[in-house]
């Protein structure tokens, strides 16, 4: 460990950081099949001689082969028990790299834990002992500081900083990445970061990886007008570009220098390079900025958008009545044809629907666009209607593209579901995206109305049929803690499950909107509970639809929905009410026949409470 104090080397001396070692590697041909943190133990020799091609460039700061040396990243190669030992032994390639020489600092280099498997979703107990067995064996192993670098999510690169911040007093350099509107891919601004990172005790705040040098020196300036303390800067060399399988990057050594010296022009301390930087890039920006005092920071304040608070959207005013209301599901078609669909929603209408439901693409099954199906039901019939959006269907780009559009055609409800996996479907050759999961995409939405103007009232899905419920009530609150302003639930059978269900989630504090699905044969509810996922029906009640008659099961089905909704109405806030096979009239029916007592308040006695 350094005797020398690194915070107070950068208020006299910019320091150069290295370049990319993951994209060299890989340039190199080094690691086919296995992540390049694995190296470290297969081919120290590899690394050791990136190591001082950086040194003889100029570095001041060397990071360790770590970045993706965590066991969630690492469990996709089935090398995750591996985790402390790769990272301990990255420390000891740097270590021997720097040799004697006390004027370069060793960074532990820290990633983000990057996407789990989906039903494998991480807790946040899990994220800070994966983060803590990184920290602890790269502290441990002796390196000088510790930089936890390309993060996109805010929460997670503060949880590494408190775990940090927990088991070391070592110093600690935070870098996220920044889309071209500065603000994180799911929407906090640069403004928040800056002050969660040094409200949580960072001592340098960065920006690295991005679109290139031009948008990071961006970045920088804002950062450098926004932050009191140090800051850092590692752009990567721009937009890669793909030839023949192979991965090239434009950004010259001699460009990228002149970006180190605007860098160094605009008051940054710690100047570095990320994917595509190399030996060569760094030797020259060394040149241009090494030993250079900081510059003087500039006064000037970049501007930062913010948006007026607006009223309620009209649904949000719905949703949030006192009143007991209906949310009627409507399925789009499987086809491009809208008539049907239209007259089924006329139909809801009439019937006293408040809000129509329009799912996407259920069962990994491909229908009508959600949001253009609920588009065309408000502006034939004046309904609101709240759209389904899965993470399953979209990558980041497409949903927030998606989302811009919704807003623009007048949505301003969405349920954020995280989707069931394309392989449900009949689509063998389907994949999943999930760039996002469900509490994310409610993080995206709130952010997207905080910075970006818009009204969007966003809710979250909840299954009561699970058989680990604590871990369900336990996601749920996730959810709403992220931002959801309502809940929707799966269809349940029994009254009591209904009652018992909310007693537990009562004090979320949002209204809960509970599934009823009239079932219309034997047949129908034998199918719903043996092969849908997420829904459980009692024996008693698949017991009463054992009618033959096909018209007197139907009239069964529906006289236990209505049982079961009168039964709780007056105790929870509303319905989703499911329709069956299509019959919109058998929902219809059901809401006309609740619409005599449809004025009674929540069980809370005020607008918009729950029980």
């Amino acid at each position: 460990m350094k005797t020398k104090d690194f915070k107070g080397i950068l208020k006299t001396n910019i320091l150069v950081c290295d370049g990319a070692l993951g994209t060299v590697f890989y340039e190199r041909g080094l690691s086919p099949g296995r992540p390049c943190e694995h190296l470290n133990a297969a081919r120290p020799e590899a690394v050791l001689a990136l190591h001082r091609e950086y040194i003889d460039a100029g570095c001041d700061i060397i990071q360790t082969n770590t970045f993706g040396a965590n066991k969630v990243k690492l469990a996709a190669y089935g090398l995750q028990k591996e985790a402390g030992a790769l990272n301990r032994a990255g420390v000891k390639v740097a270590r021997e790299a720097v040799g004697s020489r006390q004027d370069i600092f060793i960074a532990g280099s820290i990633g983000p834990l990057g996407r789990s498997p989906l039903e494998q979703d991480l807790s946040e107990e899990e994220a800070r002992a994966a983060f803590q067995e990184q920290i602890l064996a790269l502290g441990e192993a002796g390196v000088d500081l510790f930089v936890l670098e390309t993060f996109q999510s805010l929460k997670e690169l503060r949880l590494a900083l408190d775990v940090c911040r927990s088991v070391s007093s070592l110093p600690v350099v935070c870098q996220m990445s920044f889309r071209e509107n500065m603000n994180t891919v799911l929407g906090e601004d640069m403004r928040q970061v800056v002050q969660e990172l040094e409200a949580g005790g960072t001592d340098v705040i960065g920006a690295n990886c991005g679109l290139g040098p031009a948008h990071i020196l961006e970045a920088a300036r804002r950062l450098v007008s926004l932050s009191s303390g140090f800051v850092s800067a590692q752009p990567n060399a721009g937009y890669p570009q793909v030839v023949e399988g192979r991965t090239y990057y434009l950004t010259t050594p001699e460009y990228f220098a002149q970006y180190a010296l605007a860098l160094k022009e605009a008051g940054v301390n710690i100047i570095g390079g990320c994917c595509g930087i190399t030996p060569a890039h760094i030797r020259l920006a060394a040149r241009a900025v090494k030993g250079a005092a900081p510059a003087r920071r500039s006064a000037e304040v970049f501007p930062f958008h913010a948006y007026a608070a607006k009223r309620s959207s009209s649904i949000a005013d719905k949703l949030t009545s006192g009143r007991f209301t209906v949310i009627a599901e409507l399925l789009p078609p499987k086809n491009a044809d809208i008539q049907k669909m239209g007259a089924a929603a006329e139909l809801l209408k009439a019937g006293g629907a408040d809000v129509v439901s329009v799912p996407e693409n259920p069962l990994g099954q491909s229908r009508m666009s959600s949001v253009m199906a609920a588009a065309c039901i408000k502006e034939r019939t004046g309904l609101e209607a709240i759209f389904h959006f899965t993470c399953r269907d979209r990558n980041l780009i497409g949903i927030q593209s998606d989302l811009l559009g919704a807003h623009a055609l007048g949505l301003t409800g969405l349920l954020a579901v995280t989707g069931d996996p394309a392989g449900l479907g009949p689509h063998g050759k389907a994949t999943s995206v999930y760039d996002l999961n469900a509490i994310q995409l409610i993080t995206l939405v709130v952010n997207m109305n905080r910075h970006m103007g818009l009204d969007m009232c966003v809710g979250a899905a909840f299954n009561p049929n699970a058989k680990n419920i604590d871990a369900q009530v336990s996601y749920l609150r996730r959810k709403v803690d992220a931002g959801a302003r309502f809940i929707m639930t799966q269809p349940i059978f029994e009254a009591s499950a209904i009652l018992e269900t909310h007693d537990r989630i009562k004090s979320m504090g949002v209204p809960v909107f509970y599934g009823v699905l009239p079932l219309v044969s034997s047949k129908n509810a034998e199918f719903l509970h043996n092969e849908v996922p997420g829904i459980s029906i009692p024996e008693e009640i698949r017991r009463r639809m054992r009618i033959d008659d096909k018209e007197s099961a139907a009239r069964e089905g529906e006289a236990i929905a209505m049982e079961i909704i009168e039964s709780v109405r007056g105790r929870v806030d509303g319905i989703y009410l499911v329709s069956p096979f299509g019959r919109y009239d058998v929902s219809a029916r059901i809401i006309k026949t609740l619409s005599v007592r449809r004025d009674a308040v929540s069980p809370s006695g005020q607008k918009g409470g729950v029980s």
